[in-house]
């Protein structure tokens, strides 16, 4: 049974979609993080400041916010506007916050912006909540459109200690037929990694979650094999099997 080795952390969702086309999943975590401002998202949580909401596009900005969340303290929220980019990110907003959010179709940045400055009347101002490599790609585009966004960085993403070692044991196993990337950071350091060992893991087809991801394996002078229209398992499994029937 041929391998898809995917670079984030183990999810149900992907080992099922691709169970159901004979193709078995791997997994490893590129990045680790550190959670860092919590006292300062607290008291931004706290403020009346922010209509008509909040703007969550990673599943480490929701986790810090849950770090410091209080139903009963951010009650203010619930008649607020939640907005992300995925529905695997918007079920984590409902188990961790309690809340329902929006955008849940828009798949990417540049889409959500679309769909915020559709939404709501200039001037507004939402609170940010992001990682410290963050692309500026949304904050531009809707402070282009009258909406201030006030970007707080609530975690640190760094590269994964154990990456290298994973790298090598993977490398092993000769049934892998391909890589997808999650994230440019992801991708960055995987390739970093794999220049420091002889191995056939380079030489596989790189497939990209979003555009950003997919701009960043180009800029590094490589092959894009596909990206996926959404982030979601069915669209990566899409994508992977397109290039394989079109071989």
């Amino acid at each position: 049974m041929k391998k898809v080795l995917l670079f984030k952390s183990a999810s149900e969702d992907y080992v099922k979609a691709f169970s159901e086309h004979n193709y078995q999943t791997v997994f490893i975590e590129p990045l680790q993080f550190v959670y860092v401002n919590l006292q300062e998202l607290s008291e931004k949580l706290q403020s009346l400041y922010y209509q008509p909401g909040l703007i969550l596009t990673s599943p480490r900005a929701i986790e810090s916010v849950s770090k410091c969340w209080a139903p009963s303290k951010f009650v203010t929220w619930n008649t607020k506007r939640i907005y992300t980019v995925g529905e695997s990110s918007a079920r984590k907003v409902k188990l961790l916050l309690g809340l329902e959010a929006l955008g849940t179709r828009t798949g990417n940045a540049e889409n959500l912006a679309k769909l915020i400055l559709q939404e709501n009347s200039s001037p507004s101002n939402f609170l940010f909540p992001c990682g410290n490599l963050s692309s500026e790609l949304l904050p531009s585009k809707l402070q282009s459109g009258g909406i201030t966004l006030d970007s707080l960085t609530v975690y640190e993403t760094k590269e994964n200690e154990n990456l290298r070692s994973d790298l090598m044991r993977v490398n092993e196993d000769a049934e892998v037929c391909c890589m997808v990337f999650f994230s440019p950071s992801g991708c960055e350091y995987v390739q970093r990694q794999l220049q420091t060992f002889s191995n056939k893991l380079a030489h596989l087809p790189h497939f990209a979650i979003g555009n950003s991801t997919a701009h960043k394996i180009e800029n590094l002078g490589l092959e894009i094999a596909g990206v996926a229209a959404k982030p979601k398992a069915e669209n990566v499994l899409e994508s992977v099997e397109h290039y394989f029937r079109t071989l």
